[in-house]
């Protein structure tokens, strides 16, 4: 399998989007996206673990240049969830910011609800936008 380089120390297989279009998929609808949820730990998640720990910053930035021509939006969503699942929600630099307000945008643009977000995207939302704003 390749590997493609997106920043500086973060090597991401070549079939990241890929990955991260399945995490995306099967976050954004457990039940109805038709994704094996025993293939999402395996594939999008545990191999990225030592990664994140060992430079959040550049993974996230590696993410976001990864998902930067996503027009689908799952690759994005996915992006986001893999950040949350591997660092947890407390990533207030920058990039982790904008991959979030991205995640946040993908659903907004799907015509969901906000019910849909999960908690710390609304509150993310709140934050840059106020309330009865969605």
């Amino acid at each position: 399998m390749g590997w493609l380089r997106r920043t500086p120390g973060i090597r991401f297989p070549a079939d990241m989007p890929r990955r991260l279009e399945l995490l995306g998929r099967f976050e954004m609808d457990h039940v109805g996206s038709g994704v094996d949820p025993t293939e999402i730990y395996p594939t999008c998640i545990a191999p990225f673990y030592e990664q994140a720990k060992a430079d959040p910053q550049a993974f996230v930035s590696a993410l976001l240049a990864t998902v930067r021509d996503d027009t689908g939006g799952f690759v994005t969503y996915g992006a986001s969830c893999l950040v949350v699942e591997l660092l947890g929600t407390d990533q207030k630099f920058g990039d982790a910011l904008d991959l979030l307000d991205r995640a946040v945008a993908v659903k907004r643009d799907r015509g969901l609800p906000s019910a849909a977000l999960k908690g710390y995207e609304w509150t993310r939302w709140l934050a840059v936008h106020g309330p009865g704003t969605w």
